[in-house]
C-alpha cells in the first residue's frame, strides 16, 4: 500500500495541473474531496506507487480518508500524480489507519 499523509488545507500553487484550488486536510472532507486532494502532485518513486497497487489518504492525526486502487501514474514536471478508482465505502475509511505513518514524509510505501 502507498500511504499519503495530508497536511492541513491551504490554497493550492497558482496553475495546478490538477485543477484543485487548495489541497490538504480539513475536518468534514468527503472522501472524494480527499481522493483528488491527496492523489497529487507528489515526489514519488513511480515504479514502487504502482508495485503497492493501493493508495490510502490519512489526515494528520492517522485517520483514514479515503482508500483507491492505483491504475496509473501521470508526469507532471518533477512530480507524480496518481491515477485510480476510489473504493467508496471501504471499511477503513472513518477509522485510524493499522499501519501507522511510519516517516516524516508525506509518502510512505508499506
Amino acid at each position: 500500500m502507498l500511504q499519503i499523509r495530508l497536511g492541513h488545507q491551504r490554497p493550492a500553487p497558482a496553475g495546478d495541473v490538477l485543477g484543485r484550488t487548495v489541497i490538504g486536510w480539513r475536518p468534514g472532507m468527503t472522501e472524494t474531496d480527499a481522493w483528488e486532494t491527496g492523489r497529487g502532485l507528489w515526489r514519488l518513486h513511480p515504479q514502487r506507487a504502482l508495485a503497492r497497487g493501493e493508495a490510502q489518504i490519512i489526515a494528520p492525526g492517522q485517520m483514514v480518508l479515503a482508500v483507491a486502487e492505483i491504475t496509473g501514474i501521470t508526469r507532471h514536471r518533477d512530480r507524480y500524480a496518481l491515477e485510480g478508482r476510489l473504493l467508496s465505502g471501504d471499511a477503513r475509511v472513518g477509522k485510524l489507519t493499522t499501519t501507522p505513518h511510519p516517516s516524516r514524509n508525506p509518502i510512505a510505501y508499506l
